[in-house]
């Protein structure tokens, strides 16, 4: 049976009296990642970046499956949800006038810092907004819920038991307005508002969950630093994504740990902190929505049914297992993607005809392990090619731009002539020294930095002087060998 290409990537392709229009939409049939390409990155957008509060309310309120309340408007949610606290305040609170008053100034000084709630409750959490609203960040925050709450997360993070209530909680709890009932909304397939997300790295998910277990025991200090436990992990996990699609079908699931500066250090050129760092990791960002379109059009094609899709490792046990009759079958069906991919997505400056010759630098030193693979090189260098040699070049920025934007507010320090690199602040050190030390009282130094490796953390010697420096300085270090060459570092109080 023939491969009818143009209605495999209907999705993708219009058809007009003036020829095809192909379009780079955003993945439907195995997405990846959230990102878009309209990114205008003003001030307001950097400070949701860096907040991530934003993120954290609309990631719970989808996993209550409630909306905000409507009278709220979204240009002055902040303002509006302040002035309805104090109101139903005013209202309940039954005492002389100045009494009243003296008691709404300690509620408002508890509670609000400055316009915007703070989290003191499980509930509060549901009505935490952003600087300014915006559908890429809720794109992301979507991302966020559905690649690492699963049924037992949400059950942790509602479940109430250790906040302590006085009176000023329980009124402020009753004084939040009602929330909204999310209208059910039946998932559609193919629905690029409703992706259902391809997990890639299931061990960060994984270890994830492992901690948001331990950080929930404690449950005021979960209030405290869930923000930091969910910004580390989406970083976490989008650089390991990035760093997996780029393997190809030689990624083996293990974890790539990035080299990691301090950033009260100073940095030399020839750090591993910055050639095994943030210069090894962007180009592997950039290229994300060429990653995403190849995966996306090659799960158009007519493979075996398979729950979740195929990516790259998926699609390697499918060519290995295949007879060789369902081998050529499958290069054919590749080989007609390419060419229609060429025959309808025009290069403004270079030819089709100059793309071999791209492809054998791009890959000239590759082992292929069959045909199959090396078709599906060859479809990701196509897109990359018209994007490297196109208007469409600025699109592939702005893609990858949601998630670098975000680092730079968040995990890269500028370094001067030695560009960025990775950064980890002090407040960061000290909670993923937290989280990597977990229930036990203490841990040895050499097995806190493989619990560092585990979560994608590498530090050369220098940087590693600087940590134990913090840690002397807020008393972390405990030495329990006669020749003080054993080292312990405390759990973080």
């Amino acid at each position: 049976m023939s491969f009818d290409v143009e209605t495999a990537l209907k999705y993708y392709v219009s058809r007009s009296k003036k020829g095809y229009e192909f379009k780079h939409n955003k993945a439907t049939r195995l997405p990846l990642v959230p990102f878009i390409t309209k990114l205008e990155a003003k001030d307001i957008e950097k400070l949701d970046f860096r907040s991530f509060e934003g993120y954290m309310g609309h990631c719970y309120r989808q996993m209550v499956q409630k909306d905000l309340p409507p009278d709220l408007e979204d240009a002055h949610f902040k303002t509006g949800l302040k002035a309805a606290v104090l109101r139903y305040l005013r209202e309940e609170v039954k005492t002389s006038a100045d009494l009243r008053d003296k008691f709404i100034h300690i509620a408002e000084s508890l509670f609000f810092n400055g316009q915007e709630l703070i989290k003191f409750s499980v509930e509060s959490q549901a009505y935490l907004y952003w600087k300014r609203k915006d559908s890429g960040l809720e794109n992301i925050a979507d991302f966020i819920c559905k690649i690492f709450v699963n049924e037992h997360i949400a059950r942790l993070w509602q479940d109430k038991q250790g906040i302590p209530e006085n009176i000023f909680q329980q009124l402020l709890n009753q004084s939040l307005p009602r929330l909204k009932d999310k209208a059910p909304r039946e998932r559609k397939a193919d629905d690029p508002k409703d992706p259902d997300y391809h997990v890639i790295n299931p061990r960060v998910v994984e270890l994830f969950r492992k901690d948001f277990e331990f950080l929930n025991k404690d449950k005021q200090g979960f209030l405290a630093q869930s923000d930091l436990l969910f910004k580390y992990y989406y970083f976490f996990y989008v650089t390991q994504l990035a760093f997996t699609v780029n393997m190809f079908f030689n990624a083996g699931g293990d974890i790539a740990p990035l080299f990691f500066t301090i950033e009260s250090e100073t940095v030399s050129e020839n750090r591993k902190t910055i050639r095994h760092g943030w210069k090894m990791l962007e180009p592997k960002l950039v290229n994300l929505m060429s990653h995403s379109v190849n995966l996306d059009m090659l799960n158009r094609l007519p493979l075996p049914v398979q729950t979740g899709g195929y990516d790259y490792l998926d699609l390697k046990k499918l060519f290995e297992g295949q007879l060789p009759e369902e081998a050529a079958a499958l290069v054919d069906d590749i080989g007609t993607l390419n060419s229609f991919y060429s025959a309808v997505v025009p290069v403004e400056k270079a030819s089709w005809d100059d793309f071999d010759a791209y492809f054998e630098r791009k890959t000239g030193n590759r082992q292929f392990g069959n045909e199959q693979e090396r078709r599906v090189f060859e479809l990701f260098h196509r897109i990359e090619f018209q994007f490297d040699y196109s208007s469409r070049k600025s699109k592939r920025q702005s893609f990858a731009n949601w998630f670098i934007f975000f680092c730079k507010e968040n995990f890269l320090k500028n370094r001067g002539r030695n560009g960025y690199s990775l950064n980890l602040s002090h407040e960061m050190l000290i909670f993923l020294t937290k989280i990597c030390i977990g229930d036990r009282p203490k841990i040895r130094l050499n097995d806190l930095m493989q619990a560092f490796r585990e979560r994608g953390l590498q530090f050369d010697e220098a940087s590693k002087r600087v940590i134990l420096e913090i840690y002397e300085k807020i008393n972390l270090i405990e030495k329990k060998s006669d020749s003080g060459d054993a080292q312990y570092i405390r759990q973080v109080l």
